[in-house]
This record gives C-alpha cells, sequence and structure tokens, in this order.
C-alpha cells in the first residue's frame, strides 16, 4: 500500500532534522508520499499516518495539531524520557518495515478539551497530557472551587491544580503525588499541587463528567495562570473559569507491536532496576 506519510520534527535538534530527512528519504525510496516540516510551523493536513521526531513536548505539538483530523500518530524518541515516544531512534526503521508490510494497530485514548474566556473571547484547546490552574507568580498559594457536574465539590487551598488525562498520568500529576493510570481507561485525574488539607487528595473521575475550575488569587496582581500541555500558557484575571469536557475525537497512536506499555513504564521509571 502507497502511504502519504507526514514526518514532524523538533527544529531546535539537529539529531531530530536528521533523522527526518532519513526517515522521509527511505519513505520515499518505498514509494510513499511524503510531507516534511518542523512541528512550530507545521499546519494541519489529512495524512496515512504521522511521524514525530523528537521528544514528548514534540509529540504533544504534534497531537494537538493532527487529532482533530483522526490522524494516526506515532513518536520517535530523540528526548530523555520519552513516555508518549516509545520508539527509539535505533529502531525506526525495524519499526517502519513492519508498518508497511502488516499496516498499523491503532491504540485509542481519550483527549481533554479544555474552554475559557481570553481577552473576551472564547477559547477551546485540546489538551493530551495535563491542565495545570496557578498562580501567576509562582509558589503562592491560590485557591480553587471545584464544580463536577455543576455540583460544587470541595474549595482547595493550594499551589495550583492539575486535570490529566490517563496519557498524562505519568507526568506533572504523577509529580504531584497522582496515580499511574492505565492510558486507555475512560478517566480523568484531578490532582492538587501541595494541598493544604492533607485529606484533600488525588480523585479519578469518569471522563463523561464536564469539570469547572473557579481560580482566585488574592496575592501580587491576583492573576491566575493556565498552562497546557506545559506548552501553550494564559494569563486570566482572578476569579476566572476554566472548563473541562471529553474532546469529542480520540487521539489515535500508532502502537509498536514489539513492546507494551508495561515495558515502557518499566524502562522509563526504572523498575526493577
Amino acid at each position: 500500500m502507497k502511504y502519504n506519510a507526514g514526518v514532524i520534527y523538533n527544529k531546535s535538534k539537529s539529531t531530530a532534522k536528521k533523522l527526518a530527512l532519513e526517515i522521509a528519504t527511505w519513505l520515499k525510496k518505498n514509494k510513499c508520499k511524503v510531507f516534511l516540516s518542523d512541528s512550530i510551523s507545521v499546519r494541519p493536513k489529512k495524512f496515512d499516518f504521522i511521524l514525530s521526531v523528537g521528544g514528548d513536548g514534540t509529540m504533544l505539538k504534534v497531537i494537538r495539531t493532527f487529532s482533530p483530523l483522526s490522524v494516526p500518530i506515532k513518536g520517535i524518541n530523540l528526548g530523555s524520557l520519552g513516555f508518549l515516544t516509545d520508539t527509539d531512534a535505533n529502531e525506526v526503521f525495524e519499526f517502519l518495515k513492519n508498518l508497511l508490510s502488516s499496516g498499523f494497530k491503532i491504540e485509542k485514548r481519550i483527549l481533554l478539551s479544555v474552554e475559557f474566556e481570553y481577552n473576551g473571547k472564547k477559547i477551546r484547546i485540546i489538551s493530551a497530557n495535563d491542565c495545570v490552574v496557578r498562580s501567576l507568580t509562582g509558589g503562592k498559594l491560590i485557591t480553587v472551587d471545584v464544580n463536577i457536574d455543576k455540583d460544587f465539590t470541595a474549595e482547595y487551598k493550594c499551589d495550583g491544580m492539575i486535570i490529566s488525562t490517563p496519557t498524562g498520568s505519568t507526568a506533572y500529576s504523577l509529580a504531584a503525588s497522582g496515580p499511574i493510570v492505565y492510558p486507555n481507561i475512560p478517566v480523568f485525574i484531578l490532582t492538587p499541587i501541595s494541598p493544604h488539607t492533607l485529606t484533600q487528595r488525588p480523585m479519578i473521575l469518569s471522563d463523561k463528567s464536564c469539570v469547572s475550575f473557579t481560580a482566585k488569587n488574592k496575592y501580587g496582581s491576583g492573576k491566575i495562570m493556565i498552562s497546557i500541555d506545559g506548552q501553550e500558557n494564559y494569563t486570566l484575571p482572578n476569579g476566572s473559569v476554566v472548563k473541562f469536557y471529553l474532546y469529542k475525537k480520540p487521539l489515535k497512536l500508532i502502537k509498536n507491536r514489539s513492546k507494551s506499555y508495561f515495558e515502557t513504564l518499566k524502562t522509563k521509571l526504572h523498575w526493577s532496576i
């Protein structure tokens, strides 16, 4: 089968661009049509599949760009951790040979839709990992009122709040003592950052829930920062409301048939070593 492939790379890494060029050349020799671009300037286009060459940061940008078009994505890891990019550079051509000969297997994961007002406009953004709400001034206490399905749940006094997908459970949420969640379970994870009440612990919610944060900050400028996947950041006024719900389309990841999720966990988290 002749595929129409996108190869998207992290332009800040010379090794990523070099590998992306090698991959593009190999795919063309194997009768594929190839589009090559860096992750910053690329615009949404429909492909049979996309290879993201870099680390998890590159992969997250590619996911937000192409998931609305339901394009299957595979990450090639040149970063330091790589939960999303589980195939390393030395494995990529063997992986591609198997893909072209046997096709690819898709794993579907949920995406988070984030909604808020910014400069008088309603903003909607996809998140693959998480959204973090915190004070604009680092390390300052904020108050976050959490509503789940329009019901008031609790007031959190904390350094910030994280809402994550299962994919993002091994990112910031894990660092804030949140649970590791198997990536295709349909849930959201709510994790407070350094809560000032020990009984306020992480919660796992149904992905059918609509969650909202009302964030209040009495310190300094009183402004709130929200960060989507650690990459897109917005400064909001005190008392802003941020809503979260399931995005209408799933993330489509191309699985590496030779690796399991638990093998990736053991490798990345250095279990049993």
